[in-house]
């Protein structure tokens, strides 16, 4: 709890709207809840809207998959359950407080910290790679970011297909759509062009990865333009 607090305290680039502070409060006035899981490979500690929970059914397996740590610690992760959406901006660049919900230090057990309730089980996959030591070497951060960001998509939509290729053709239809269509908002709307916008780093980047995994998207729909900046189509879940 000692860790927990004081990273609700601290401030970081990844959270410049301290959801995380603010969801501290709401544990401390009463307002939001602490919830636990152990297991042998991780343990969570989680701050939620009543009546939420702790995802177990999902998040269990996936501590599995990755199997334990290098240093044999047990994955750490802090989840303060924000509800404030990702949305992209009226006007303006696409910035950290649009899309960011968690982050980690590369190779470490020292804690994973995730800040949304929306797209967490996303997060928790991503950030499980960069701890895993699974970031591609000698590779710029935002690369490194669009890549880490990539699989995390691709692992989250097998995961959620439970071994059935219909229902992962189904899921990677919905979710190639939905990033061609984020990836056309944040290039057409917010001038999101190449790696020097800290956008590309978590979609646009995604569609170069996908072409180096010979995986093509498809044009972006002729509908309403996207309000939301969430990476993942909502048929994902959270």
């Amino acid at each position: 709890m000692e860790l927990f607090e004081m990273e609700s305290m601290s401030s970081s680039q990844f959270d410049p709207l301290r959801l995380k502070k603010t969801t501290w409060n709401g544990y401390k006035s009463g307002e939001l809840q602490l919830h636990c899981m152990e297991c042998p490979l991780a343990r969570v500690l989680a701050i939620l809207p009543k009546g939420s929970r702790i995802p177990t059914e999902d998040w269990g397996p996936l501590f599995q998959w990755f199997g334990p740590s290098a240093s044999g610690q047990p994955w750490r992760v802090f989840w303060f359950g924000s509800t404030v959406l990702r949305k992209f901006p009226s006007h303006g660049a696409v910035a950290a407080e649009h899309l960011n919900g968690g982050y980690t230090q590369a190779c470490s057990t020292r804690g994973i910290f995730i800040y949304r309730m929306e797209e967490a089980t996303r997060v928790l996959i991503h950030e499980m790679l960069h701890a895993a030591c699974l970031d591609p070497p000698n590779e710029t951060i935002p690369v490194r970011e669009a890549t880490v960001e990539t699989w995390a998509e691709l692992i989250l939509v097998a995961y959620r297909s439970k071994g059935f290729l219909g229902k992962a053709e189904q899921l990677w239809t919905q979710q190639a759509q939905w990033v061609a269509d984020t990836n056309e908002r944040a290039e057409k709307g917010h001038n999101v062009r190449n790696n020097s916008q800290y956008g590309w780093r978590y979609l646009n980047g995604r569609a170069g990865v996908y072409a180096s995994l010979g995986i093509a998207l498809p044009e972006p729909s002729k509908g309403p333009v996207p309000k939301s900046s969430r990476f993942t189509h909502p048929v994902l879940g959270d």
